[in-house]
């Protein structure tokens, strides 16, 4: 028995398939990081919309959050829902709140697979680090 066939157009359309380096014009307008320097660096002017980002730092609590803090914000304000997935730190309030958050009342969930960490990540504002990848050790 065959499969549905799909239209090659309407799965690059939907971001279902990626394109490697070729970069498509956005459907919705990026959201601006409130950082102008962040938004002229990424190519799509700002975070692009419906789409995965990943931030790549040096070692965990490097101030990597004071990127994401005015999209937070914004997202927050919207009464929109904030999840954290299994942070490597515990989240301190006095700095969601210092950063304008208007809401430090983020939902923290604690998942150890990738693929549960994935499901979560469905929602507007999802924080999630990598998980290590583990290597055969020799014997």
């Amino acid at each position: 028995m065959m499969g549905a066939v799909v239209s090659l157009d309407a799965l690059l359309d939907e971001r279902r398939v990626w394109k490697g380096r070729q970069q498509s014009t956005p459907q919705v307008s990026p959201h601006p990081s409130g950082h102008a320097a962040l938004d002229n660096a990424l190519p799509t002017g700002g975070w692009p919309a419906s789409a995965l980002t990943e931030i790549l730092i040096p070692a965990n609590g490097s101030g990597e959050l004071r990127l994401l803090w005015p999209s937070l914000a914004r997202l927050s304000a919207i009464g929109e829902r904030i999840v954290l997935v299994a942070p490597p730190y515990i989240p301190y309030p006095q700095a969601w709140l210092a950063a304008a958050n208007p809401s430090p009342a983020a939902l923290r969930i604690a998942v150890d697979t990738r693929p549960a960490q994935l499901r979560v990540l469905k929602c507007r504002g999802g924080l999630a680090p990598p998980l290590p990848i583990p290597f055969p050790t020799d014997a």
